[in-house]
């Protein structure tokens, strides 16, 4: 289904006119819609860090809530994000 939101979100159709030229029915398609948009935020992602630079600190913030602030170690960085 998530498929069907990728090929849906290139195609440039409206999402009603995408379910009726494709024989879905809208409420599920709005349902698989939502969802996805929850995966997308839920699953994390990454984000570069350029090794070089070496300013400032980098906060960690884990679902739960907790903050943890440490220096630019990439290897420290490393096993905090782990530890979840």
């Amino acid at each position: 289904m998530f498929a069907m939101i990728a090929d849906w979100q290139q195609s440039g159709m409206s999402k009603k006119r995408y379910c009726e030229e494709n024989g879905i029915n809208e409420a599920k398609f709005y349902y698989w819609f939502s969802r996805s948009k929850e995966n997308a935020t839920s699953s994390g992602s990454f984000i570069a860090i350029d090794k070089g630079v070496r300013k400032g600190d980098v906060e960690v913030i884990y679902p739960n809530g907790v903050r943890i602030k440490v220096d630019t170690d990439l290897g420290l960085l490393s096993q905090l994000i782990r530890l979840y």
